[in-house]
């Protein structure tokens, strides 16, 4: 998968990671598979999720991050699987 979980949870199954996490995960993603930096930075924006409302902190789910990049993308996913 593209985006990957910076857990701190002990169990590894968390698939949420920081709103920070996953943009810095954005060069090293664009790097690999061409996909434009500023169409992953709009699919992390568009899937931003709050823990308190709009006032706690932000965080994404890789795991819905992921399958959005292999459905808007499946010809670069298709060349990693």
């Amino acid at each position: 998968m593209f985006f990957h979980a910076f857990n701190a949870s002990a169990s590894g199954v968390d698939p949420d990671t920081t709103l920070q996490d996953a943009y810095s995960q954005i060069p090293r993603i664009h790097n690999a598979t061409g996909i434009p930096t500023d169409a992953l930075k709009k699919i992390v924006d568009d899937n931003v999720e709050w823990t308190l409302f709009v006032t706690g902190d932000p965080y994404v789910n890789v795991l819905r991050l992921n399958l959005i990049l292999t459905q808007e993308y499946p010809s670069v996913y298709s060349s990693f699987t």
